[in-house]
């Protein structure tokens, strides 16, 4: 992996910066000699402030060879360190990186930890493109640890039960993290909705939309999608799956949802159906819209297209549940995203977990002020 060591950070409040053997005075007074402040850290309380110096001098000598990453903070107008952050374990194999952390205690409470952390990740997402995770873990007796972790903007992945090892012994382990696709901009999702639909704008039927309308594209990162999150009880008989009845009584339904919708439909599209007493009550698409490369990652992108429900059968649940196994089937053929093209819905697809990520009329792109 590339790497580009320790460099000064600034944020609004602090300075994150290489250590100095000077600091030892104040790394010791800070936090290296408080048993409340190391009480979670693998590391023990240090008994002197010669001690703080002698590991100073071995970590400004770490900095030579461009892959330490380790911060002291400081705050702005005060160059003393009140604390450290630091890359603690590195794996090439799977591109991650773990961070560690620790502040003194008269500076807890205050949002500085959280203000450090969301810096740093973004430090080490700018600066290294073959970086994909960065990971955090904390005793699950530390809450207050998990909650810094929370307000960076990192995910819960979940709990290891004895995984590490403290100064109280072996632990639960908690752990967050943040994926580099957690950090697409809005201009890259803007990008890759156009090498889907190449030439969008520029087709007929979409400047024809009115000019207060405006229309959602939603994506949902497949290995978090749950099956459970969207659960309905039908009182009739109501089943699912692929379509393998008259093609012309596919056409029919598709018709009484939208006319325009009958030409995109052929014998070799794959249709999945929701059926009460055997009739199609709602249809849909799912499509292939290949692979494409986000941010570095390599993204295997399908989804429910044109999908539709038959008015009678509406307002049941039958249409959101038929998407929702959908999605779980792309989930199963191993796609990486499930991917609503060209929905007024967004509210509805929520329900499973999309997330809007690119908003447009017929003029182009939509932008939140």
């Amino acid at each position: 992996m590339n790497t580009i060591g320790t460099k000064t950070i600034e944020t609004e409040r602090l300075i994150l910066r290489r250590y100095t053997v000077e600091d030892a005075e104040d790394m010791y007074e800070n936090w290296a000699s408080d048993p409340e402040v190391t009480r979670f850290l693998s590391w023990p309380t240090h008994e002197s402030v010669d001690f703080t110096r002698g590991l100073l001098e071995k970590w400004v000598s770490f900095y030579e060879d461009g892959k330490t990453y380790n911060w002291g903070i400081t705050v702005k107008g005060d160059d003393r360190v009140i604390g450290n952050i630091a890359v603690v374990e590195r794996d090439e194999r799977t591109c991650s990186y773990e961070i560690g952390y620790c502040l003194g205690k008269k500076y807890w409470g205050q949002g500085i930890m959280p203000e450090a952390l969301r810096a740093v990740i973004k430090y080490l997402f700018d600066g290294e493109s073959d970086l994909m995770r960065v990971y955090a873990t904390h005793d699950l007796r530390n809450a207050k640890s998990g909650r810094v972790m929370q307000k960076a903007g990192m995910h819960f992945d979940g709990i290891l039960r004895g995984a590490k090892k403290n100064n109280l012994g072996l632990h639960d382990t908690a752990y967050y993290s943040v994926l580099r696709s957690d950090t697409v901009t809005p201009e890259q999702y803007e990008k890759l909705f156009l090498e889907i639909k190449p030439g969008f704008f520029e087709r007929d039927y979409v400047k024809q939309i009115p000019n207060e309308w405006v229309a959602a594209e939603q994506m949902l990162r497949l290995q978090e999608y749950d099956a459970e999150r969207y659960q309905k009880a039908f009182p009739e008989n109501v089943t699912f799956g692929f379509y393998t009845g008259d093609f012309d009584e596919l056409l029919e339904a598709v018709g009484k949802v939208i006319p325009g919708w009958v030409p995109l439909f052929s014998k070799e599209t794959r249709v999945y159906c929701g059926f009460v007493d055997g009739k199609i009550a709602s249809f849909c698409m799912i499509e292939d819209f290949g692979e494409h490369t986000v941010n570095g990652m390599k993204w295997k992108i399908g989804g429910p297209g044109c999908v539709g429900t038959v008015p009678e059968y509406r307002n049941r649940g039958i249409g959101l549940s038929m998407v929702g196994k959908v999605t779980q089937i792309l989930k199963e053929e191993l796609y990486d995203y499930g991917y609503i093209h060209y929905t007024f819905e967004w509210k509805w697809y929520e329900k499973l977990g999309y997330k809007t990520v690119v908003q447009w009329n017929n003029k182009g792109f939509v932008r939140e002020a």
